[in-house]
């Protein structure tokens, strides 16, 4: 079986309001892979080398089913990732658009370093033990 490589692959065209929630990631030994687009960043996912996460970010004009087509895309891609996003989504309408996708926590619409640690902690309780 293929384990996810140390890889955060970030969709967002914003990645300076991110800086602080991606530190953790960063100082973890994590690589950063940033792309604008998901429509740019599909081709870089194999399924071969998954990235650890997919982190996409919703804060603009992607609603829950907008966001869940996204994810999908994602998993048809490269089923052998995680995923998260930041959004603004509630936690309940979040909860009701991605049952079903394993989806980690999401991020609120400005994270702090603290809600990195957090999604980095949920990320580890899933990744293989060396």
């Amino acid at each position: 079986m293929n384990t996810p490589t140390q890889t955060v692959l970030l969709v967002s065209s914003d990645v300076s309001s991110l800086a602080d929630a991606l530190a953790p990631f960063k100082e973890a030994g994590f690589t950063l892979h940033i792309e604008a687009t998901l429509d740019a960043a599909l081709p870089l996912m194999h399924p071969a080398t998954p990235p650890a996460l997919v982190l996409i970010d919703a804060r603009q004009n992607m609603d829950g089913a907008a966001l869940r087509q996204a994810v999908m895309r994602v998993l048809s891609r490269c089923a052998l990732t995680w995923i998260s996003a930041v959004t603004s989504i509630s936690a309940v309408a979040f909860h009701d658009a991605m049952e079903g996708l394993g989806m980690l926590p999401p991020l609120p619409t400005t994270p702090n370093k603290k809600d990195g640690e957090a999604l980095l902690s949920a990320l580890q309780r899933f990744q293989p033990k060396n």
